[in-house]
């Protein structure tokens, strides 16, 4: 398996049968998860052979992975990294900040995956049924180092307001100083001038 030629696709209606057969052996809902047809990843061969499915959903800025199941269990090695490497360019795409699961694979928690936080489970979504199971986060975002980011920007932001606010007052005093001394030296211009024409020899008719 790890020398065969594979792929990824949204799943379609032309997939359905193969899906149900494959979720039936993996005991899943069959009809709920048919209402979540296009939310699966379909893992085909080169040869049109289906290896196996994985759902990927997303609600907001939670997204879901769930109900994984392959044909053959050595597909799974050479599947899940590469599926894991498309699915966070997916929910990126989608502005996904947490991915959820409650698969069992050791891969999802090799990978990061962990138990979340009070402050995250909150935010699980109550579409994405675990039944029960474990859950675990996957946090595609650090938040915190976003807002920080974002807090510095503003800082920044305010600093360059603060600034143009001040090269603005000493602008208009400039302005002031350079009409007050352009407007001295014309009066002074102009009493000379006067004081040179008076100073000039009448000429007597």
């Amino acid at each position: 398996m790890s020398e065969l030629t594979f792929y990824f696709r949204r799943a379609t209606l032309e997939d359905i049968e193969i899906l149900r057969e494959l979720w039936q052996t993996a005991l899943f809902p069959i009809q709920e998860l048919e209402k979540r047809l296009t939310e699966f990843q379909i893992v085909e061969g080169m040869d049109g052979r289906i290896f196996g499915a994985l759902g990927a959903g997303v609600q907001g800025e939670e997204a879901w992975v769930h109900h994984e199941v392959f044909v053959h269990p050595e597909a799974e090695v050479a599947v899940r990294a590469k599926l894991w490497n498309r699915l966070k360019i997916l929910f990126g795409n989608q502005s996904a900040h947490r991915v959820w699961t409650c698969e069992k694979a050791d891969f999802w928690k090799q990978i990061g995956f962990r138990k979340p936080t009070e402050e995250e489970s909150a935010k699980f979504p109550a579409d994405f049924r675990h039944d029960g199971n474990a859950l675990l986060v996957y946090p595609l975002k650090d938040l915190k180092a976003e807002r920080m980011i974002e807090n510095k920007i503003m800082e920044l932001q305010a600093a360059r307001e603060e600034e143009e606010v001040t090269f603005g007052k000493k602008t208009r005093i400039v302005r002031v100083i350079a009409f007050s001394l352009t407007g001295f030296f014309m009066v002074i211009l102009i009493y000379y001038t006067i004081r040179a024409m008076m100073a000039l020899p009448q000429i007597r008719p």
